[in-house]
């Protein structure tokens, strides 16, 4: 039958680009080079002194270093990123002012905050970083001219033009990632034959809603189901057949069961389902109607295959996996030993008439 170990599965809520060391040290090493930058200019500032700048940039750091170990401590959060986006994006707001240059190259800054942040954390993140960077461009860009006093030169335009390409660019290639990452996952988590969910996506449902269940007690019913007598058609029709009966099962079974509820193919002709929020009686029901429209499919086909059923009813006060598949896996075997029962039985009382 079905012997399975249990596989913790990860629920962190760290996105899957963050690499999170990395992306610490670029912060640092970028405020740095800033430093660098300004205090060995050979023209004077914009507006500060070297003094402030100095503030600035430590400002900064430390603030990284603080959001480093509370991200150790507690894990990333919507909202971290967002004030960390957010304290970058004002960062080389500020160095665009004071840069003296009529081109600033720390316009640059902003280029790599809008790819850094919005790549490491996603989709999603990288548009919200884009409009939060344009509307600091909005606002620094024209006092820089304006503290400068002078009209943005020939080669500003060209180079604003080249960065919001790359940026464009940049939204373009990550946006074909992302759909091609969840195509992936939803083909990694599919039976291929059947559509249905496979063994890794069933397990980590059936965590969750374990857990549900722990904490406000959300009914469930576990089934294991077997095809009884899939070795023959396989061995007599061939294993195109076999994969007909498999895939017609799976789409009957879709057919028959709610959106809410778990259908999967755990390997070979074994299938598990969860039934949630409905009682057990009302859950045989279900079973019932789905053996009974896989049986008429059987016999319109003339394929002697039929499925039994082992269904277990979570209701104590608190269970693990393991625990639950286990007993579901009991019952299952116990009715197919009941049909093997009434099957001899039935063919001793034929020989005897």
């Amino acid at each position: 039958m079905i012997n399975d170990q249990h596989t913790p599965v990860a629920t962190g809520t760290e996105p899957s680009f963050y690499v999170p060391w990395y992306q610490f040290s670029i912060r640092i090493v970028l405020g740095l080079i800033s430093a660098c930058y300004f205090f060995f200019l050979p023209v004077p500032l914009l507006l500060l002194n070297n003094y402030f700048i100095t503030f600035l940039i430590i400002a900064y750091i430390l603030f990284h270093i603080i959001w480093w170990r509370h991200f150790q401590k507690k894990g990333i959060s919507i909202e971290a990123i967002r004030l960390a986006n957010w304290v970058d994006l004002i960062g080389g707001g500020m160095a665009v002012v004071i840069d003296p240059y009529l081109t600033p190259p720390t316009i640059l800054l902003i280029l790599v905050i809008v790819l850094g942040n919005g790549i490491q954390h996603g989709l999603k993140n990288f548009i919200s970083v884009s409009k939060k960077a344009v509307m600091v461009c909005l606002i620094v860009i024209p006092f820089h001219f304006y503290a400068s006093n002078q009209w943005p030169p020939y080669d500003f335009y060209f180079f604003v033009i080249f960065l919001l390409l790359s940026v464009h660019y940049a939204y373009f290639l990550l946006q074909r990632i992302e759909q091609l990452k969840i195509k992936a996952e939803e083909l990694a988590q599919r039976d291929e034959l059947t559509g249905l969910m496979n063994r890794r996506a069933f397990m980590k449902s059936a965590h969750y809603l374990i857990s549900l269940y722990n904490r406000i007690k959300l009914p469930l019913v576990f089934v294991f189901a077997d095809l009884d007598g899939f070795k023959k058609v396989n061995d007599i029709k061939g294993h195109a057949a076999g994969d007909v009966v498999l895939r017609t099962f799976g789409v009957i079974a879709t057919d028959t069961f709610r959106k809410t509820d778990i259908a999967a193919r755990y390997g070979g002709d074994e299938f598990v389902f969860i039934l949630t929020n409905i009682p057990l009686e009302s859950a045989k029901n279900v079973i019932s109607r789905l053996e009974s429209r896989f049986l008429n499919w059987a016999k319109i086909h003339n394929i002697n295959v039929g499925v039994s059923f082992g269904i277990r009813e979570v209701n104590e006060e608190k269970v693990g996996y393991d625990e639950i598949m286990m007993s579901a896996d009991a019952a299952l075997y116990e009715e197919k030993k009941k049909k093997k029962g009434r099957a001899k039985k039935a063919g001793l009382i034929m020989t005897g008439s």
